[in-house]
């Protein structure tokens, strides 16, 4: 039952690490798409000389909708990077259940094991007493 329980926790853990790296990747993700859009609104900031007053009022109207669109993008970048930080913090968090849960398994199995072997020490030794006490007896009749 032990060893289930450990290994549903480990289990877990894996789940909680394989959730932060594949934030991790949607994370870079949009950091390059960030940088994408950034790199977009910096080629539309400096317009040609001879523009059209039509061409300009576009430009313009563009660069509005992309600049919400960076403060959209920017917002997810950090929700992802807030999660990606309380999975880390969950993983180390859940890593240190399972190292916990191995060791008192492992301390549980070397006191069953010592527990065993005073055992089967003070057998032989009451074994050994009997024996003496017998040869004691033999000898005396």
């Amino acid at each position: 039952m032990r060893k289930h329980l450990i290994k549903l926790q480990y289990q877990q853990l894996q789940g909680l690490i394989g959730q932060r790296d594949k934030l991790q990747i949607k994370t870079d993700e949009l950091r390059r798409q960030q940088l994408a859009l950034e790199q977009a609104r910096a080629k539309l900031v400096a317009p040609p000389q001879h523009i059209s007053a039509m061409n300009l009022l576009n430009q313009g109207h563009i660069r509005q909708q992309l600049d919400r669109v960076l403060v959209g993008h920017l917002q997810q970048v950090q929700i992802a990077e807030q999660d990606q930080a309380r999975l880390t913090r969950l993983s180390q968090v859940q890593a240190g259940k399972v190292k916990g849960l191995e060791l008192l398994e492992l301390k549980r199995e070397q006191e069953a094991r010592h527990k065993q072997q005073r055992q089967e020490w003070e057998q032989q030794l009451e074994w050994c007493l009997n024996s003496s006490r017998k040869r004691k007896l033999e000898a005396i009749r």
